[in-house]
């Protein structure tokens, strides 16, 4: 029996190594055939493993995610605990020592004894890991491989000049302000979403369905969005939202403003759906939302988001072009705008500072290669949008009511 568990042990481990590889070697196979991953996987295997997932986590109201990862971290650091303090109850640290063994030589192998440990729980770590991104690249990661969403959707991506960008930055901020009154939101105070997450996470589905993005799988029980219990943790990391792979659920901070937490839920609900690039979930849900009619606060929060990129794009541009493009976003916008910008200031910080930092590693492993900065391309895709339709975004829901 001494014998059969270190044997078990190193078959585990070499299964999470092998796991590992397979998983690295799969996903490059996918970089170098992204239109076979976009009819063979992302349409014909994901759309399958999305709704199993969403089954299982949408039979509860929480997010199963968070669950699982508190359950871990609390497992992993007990038993690291357990595995370095356990030494402190050998014979030796109390002075005796095992027959044959002088107190001097037990002293000397103790630090050998903490490496092995060490090197032990890495070798476990590393196989674990292999393990869960071989997963992760199966029920999710493949997506990433994907031919880029321009050329999925036909848009016009092309050079950008000053002159453009500020007639559509100062077209989408008027945009913003009318959406805002056909919502009937006050001035003078921040917004509120109607919606609770419920009927938020129906009203999105259901604008996702009605767009018939390339890929996507399709109208289907999928796991509603969820708010996160950690939410203040999420925030002094700086995370607005997480879709999590291994449950299928779109989980969203609740602490930013509303119109903030109403588009990211769109935003990870894009992810659900297959969209791994976060410029192109911003964008996607952009779309969606921006083209749906019931949800008069669901355009506007579209529009929102709109203009706060498009205006950010045009920080550097001539003073007067710029100042007439922020003349054209009205006060109730510019309310939600302060919120929002408060908010994430006041949670500004070192770890925050590391969450991103670490979020930009993942990205460009993914093959992301402008890293965090990726969110920005949502400006490039929207202006490309803009030129494609023959009417302002607002032309879609003027009248803000039902169909």
């Amino acid at each position: 029996m001494g014998r059969s568990s270190p044997r078990r042990q190193r078959t585990l481990v070499l299964a999470g190594l092998g796991a590992g590889a397979l998983g690295i070697a799969l996903f490059q196979s996918g970089l170098s055939m992204p239109e076979r991953v976009e009819s063979l996987y992302t349409t014909g295997i994901y759309p399958l493993v999305v709704r199993v997932f969403s089954f299982l986590s949408g039979l509860v109201p929480f997010s199963l995610a968070e669950l699982f990862t508190a359950t871990a971290a609390l497992f992993v650091i007990g038993r690291v605990t357990w595995r370095f303090t356990g030494r402190f109850r050998h014979p030796a640290a109390s002075g005796e020592t095992p027959t044959g063994e002088t107190p001097t030589t037990a002293r000397s192998s103790a630090p050998r004894a903490v490496l092995r440990r060490l090197a032990y729980t890495a070798v476990f770590a590393l196989a674990g890991a292999g393990t869960l991104y071989a997963i992760f690249v199966v029920v999710w990661g493949l997506n990433y491989a994907r031919p880029r969403l321009e050329h999925r959707l036909g848009l016009p991506v092309g050079q950008i000049s000053e002159a453009e960008l500020v007639g559509l930055t100062t077209r989408v901020a008027a945009d913003t302000t009318r959406f805002h009154r056909l919502a009937g939101l006050p001035t003078a105070a921040v917004s509120r979403n109607p919606l609770d997450f419920a009927d938020l996470s129906t009203a999105i589905d259901e604008a996702y369905d009605a767009i018939e993005l390339p890929g996507d799988p399709g109208p289907g029980r999928m796991s509603p969005v969820k708010p996160a219990v950690f939410s203040g943790l999420m925030s002094r990391l700086g995370i607005s939202g997480i879709f999590v792979p291994f449950t299928g659920e779109p989980t969203v901070n609740t602490g930013p403003p509303d119109v903030a937490v109403a588009f990211t839920a769109a935003h990870e609900k894009a992810h659900q759906r297959a969209v791994t690039h976060e410029g192109e979930a911003s964008f996607v849900a952009y779309l969606a939302l921006s083209r749906q009619r019931r949800h008069p606060y669901l355009s506007y929060a579209a529009s929102f988001y709109a203009a706060r990129h498009l205006l950010a794009a045009v920080r550097n541009a001539d003073a007067e072009d710029r100042d007439r493009a922020w003349a054209a976003l009205g006060p109730g916008p510019r309310r939600d705008l302060d919120a929002l910008n408060a908010f994430w200031a006041q949670h500004r910080g070192m770890v925050r500072g590391a969450a991103r930092r670490v979020n930009d590693s993942y990205l460009r492993t993914m093959r992301i290669p402008d890293g965090a900065r990726s969110y920005g391309t949502v400006v490039r895709l929207l202006i490309a949008d803009l030129r494609q339709r023959s009417a302002p975004p607002a032309a879609i829901a003027t009248d803000g009511g039902e169909d």
